[in-house]
């Protein structure tokens, strides 16, 4: 729900002629994905145990509740062949075997993005690349730029996947969009660790102001920021 809550709040603003809101939606073109996986999805939606992590593609022979890609393995920056074809973390055949990654990399490929934030569940932290590697590769830059970011975001944990989950991860989309486009992307994996994957449905609107703050915040960074100030000098009035 963060996203359609960011888009809805967005636009309520707007209509209120918010000037914040009227900037942003005037200075930035913003794209939406509200499901990368749509039909897990759907296929959580109609379980009581709802863990369907995968895309639902038949990978396991009869073994539905195992079948399927994971679709954040499948991107084609240190892509593996690690994982079984029952496994969780079936990575697919090759890189950008499904239908729903190259769907992304074709609007990935479309567009010149600046940046990217790709949420996950849960656990309250930020991740971001590389999260294939074991130790720090980013350049200074941009490391202060994520360092930036992370010290807004005011997650618990925050870094590449080694230093907030305690393992590295191969295929991922941030790396991809990193390492092959140049994005500075990110995971924020939202909601406690007491929520699970489904959290209550009074904590659902708490998860979705904070993002949108959040949110808010590197759309700004994804392009030009205008700033005034009031400067006063001896020889005139007021000057902006």
């Amino acid at each position: 729900t963060v996203l359609l809550y960011f888009l809805g709040r967005m636009l309520e603003l707007y209509a209120q002629h918010d000037a914040e809101a009227v900037y942003v939606l005037r200075s930035r073109q913003i794209f939406l994905v509200p499901f990368v996986n749509p039909d897990g999805y759907v296929a959580n939606e109609a379980r009581e145990e709802k863990m369907v992590r995968k895309n639902r593609r038949p990978t396991c022979g009869d073994d539905d509740a195992n079948g399927g890609v994971d679709l954040n393995r499948n991107f084609g920056v240190h892509w593996s062949s690690d994982f079984s074809v029952c496994n969780e973390e079936y990575q697919g055949d090759h890189p950008f075997s499904e239908p729903e990654t190259q769907a992304l990399r074709w609007l990935v490929e479309g567009n010149e993005f600046k940046a990217a934030v790709n949420f996950h569940t849960y656990g309250g932290m930020l991740t971001h690349p590389y999260n294939w590697a074991a130790i720090e590769k980013l350049s200074l830059a941009d490391q202060q730029i994520y360092t930036e970011i992370g010290d807004v975001f005011q997650w618990p944990q925050f870094g590449p996947a080694i230093q907030t989950v305690g393992y590295t991860t191969s295929g991922e989309m941030d790396d991809w969009m990193y390492g092959a486009r140049g994005i500075i992307s990110m995971s924020p994996e939202v909601g406690p660790e007491s929520g699970g994957f489904w959290p209550p449905r009074d904590e659902i609107m708490g998860i979705n102001r904070r993002n949108f703050v959040r949110m808010l915040y590197v759309v700004h960074k994804a392009g030009a920021e205008v700033e005034a100030r009031l400067v006063r000098s001896s020889r005139m009035g007021p000057v902006l």
